[in-house]
């Protein structure tokens, strides 16, 4: 029996311990003595997090040892990382486990990861899961925190190795650059759809302030699950009242609470001031959820939806309502209004613009975002090209500037016309609207400010484009060629107003 003791003993004498209490990033006092972890997505509200090691413990297996470590890593980075992010962390693990009880592996240490069951775990989270390659990203990065404290289970040589791999995430814009119909932006007519059930009053006080707050600002539940009494101001002078919500932020790395002042419609403000409760250190939206109110917002809008039965157009099903598309929707209504970068990572309070490039990038392709967004059978009656036909190039379009003539070249796609006049004539006037963010010719034919030549060599064009598309559709980005086919649309378009063309 003592020798057994000992065995043991010697077994963990290289364990460091874990801390009884953390405090983490935002400043919550975390109990990790407990079997089940506690605490919030942020610390002045939102979505209570749980995690329960002993779900960890139930199939065991990974070894006991290894699921030590696991827990002494999210000990470490609770006072580093944001909330949200340490929950991925352990669903990553349980989610490795469970992959790797599946392979018939038990009693697994870190010791016996190998660059195959490393792949195969990468292999198993792009062709099974939501996540794809995030997991194995997480996974590198715990394995990364065992070599840079030379635990003997991580091996440096193997680190290296795992570095070479690439792990692709989500599809980051994808519901945004293909318009998807349940998960995308809403279209013209769905927003149409809301507005008017808003306006009119209907639902329930309490589901319609919910919609109304993503309607207007497009934030992130978080954000509105944070909300205090104290975040809505209501101003008043002696001919008009404002008001305007000091809106939570989101992701950023601080230890102290930031808002974003961001005003509100009067409809809105005075819904919101008969709802108000409490003091002011309370909810705004008290009546959510208190452990998971992100979870009760969207219950709220599917809700909002059902009792005012709002019919998409494009599916002719209940419309999908979450703050997810109202985010889209406010960020691609203002790219098509030609806001930049900067201004949409702003009002979507990113702190830099790679997250919202995807909206600008997609401009081209949804220059009448109805083309997209009406169902099918509406569809011919959609105009993709926005510009005029003029006769000549002799009257200049925008005064005081010279004639800007658009050639009818596109060597990327082996597309070179020589025509003198070129396609037509670009009516932006850059002093105003800036410097074009298109590539002509091609998107020229989607642009409201595009003049077309009557004799322009619109039909050399078409028959261009079109060789393109059928001879790339396998080796060509989806995007472009779904870029290309309403281009295709759009100089069809222009050959149907020409005389003589079919």
């Amino acid at each position: 029996m003592q020798n057994t003791a000992r065995r043991v003993l010697d077994h963990r004498s290289d364990w460091p311990p874990v801390p009884s209490r953390v405090m983490s990033l935002d400043g919550q006092l975390v109990d990790t003595s407990a079997v089940c972890w506690r605490f919030r997505s942020s610390s002045d509200g939102g979505k209570v997090i749980l995690i329960p090691w002993d779900r960890l413990d139930e199939q065991a297996v990974l070894s006991v040892r290894a699921r030590y470590f696991a827990k002494l890593f999210l000990a470490d980075k609770i006072s580093r990382k944001k909330a949200r992010t340490i929950e991925n962390d352990f669903r990553m693990f349980r989610r490795f486990q469970d992959w790797l009880g599946s392979v018939r592996r038990t009693s697994f240490e870190w010791s016996d990861l190998t660059e195959g069951l490393a792949r195969a775990f990468l292999t198993h989270g792009m062709e099974h899961t939501a996540d794809k390659g995030n997991d194995f990203s997480r996974l590198r990065t715990f394995y990364r925190w065992g070599v840079a404290r030379q635990h003997r289970d991580f091996d440096p040589g193997l680190f290296r190795i795992l570095q070479s791999i690439t792990a692709v995430g989500n599809s980051k814009g994808h519901n945004v650059r293909f318009r998807d119909p349940l998960k995308g932006p809403f279209s013209p007519d769905e927003l149409l759809l809301i507005s008017r059930a808003v306006s009119q009053g209907q639902g329930t006080d309490q589901d319609r302030a919910v919609v109304m707050l993503h309607l207007e600002l497009g934030h992130n539940p978080n954000a509105s699950a944070r909300l205090r009494n104290e975040d809505f101001v209501r101003y008043q002078t002696k001919s008009a009242v404002a008001y305007q919500v000091e809106v939570p932020r989101v992701k950023k790395r601080t230890s102290h609470r930031e808002t974003k002042s961001r005003p509100i419609s009067l409809t809105l403000g005075r819904l919101l001031e008969g709802l108000q409760q409490g003091g002011s250190d309370g909810p705004l939206l008290h009546w959510l959820l208190a452990t998971n109110p992100e979870g009760a917002i969207h219950q709220a809008m599917r809700r909002f939806a059902e009792e005012v039965n709002l019919i998409s157009p494009r599916t002719q099903r209940r419309l999908v309502i979450n703050p997810r598309r109202f985010r889209f929707s406010i960020a691609t209504h203002m790219a098509e209004e030609g806001a930049s970068m900067f201004h949409i990572a702003e009002v979507l309070d990113h702190s830099d613009t790679q997250n919202v490039r995807v909206y600008v990038e997609t401009v081209s392709s949804i220059a009448d975002p109805v083309a997209k967004a009406t169902d099918e059978a509406l569809a011919p009656l959609v105009r993709r090209f926005q510009g005029t036909i003029i006769d000549s190039t002799s009257s200049s379009i925008i005064a005081d500037l010279p004639n800007q003539v658009i050639p009818a070249i596109a060597p990327h796609l082996g597309i070179a016309h020589l025509n003198a006049g070129g396609i037509g004539l670009c009516g932006r006037d850059a002093r105003k609207d800036g410097l074009c963010r298109l590539l002509p010719p091609l998107s020229c034919y989607l642009c409201p400010s595009f003049a077309a030549l009557r004799d322009g060599p619109h039909r050399e064009m078409l028959i261009s484009v079109e060789a393109f598309l059928n001879g790339n559709q396998e080796a060509s980005d989806k995007r472009i060629l779904m870029q290309l086919a309403d281009v295709r649309a759009a100089i069809g378009q222009v050959l149907d107003q020409l005389p003589g063309e079919e």
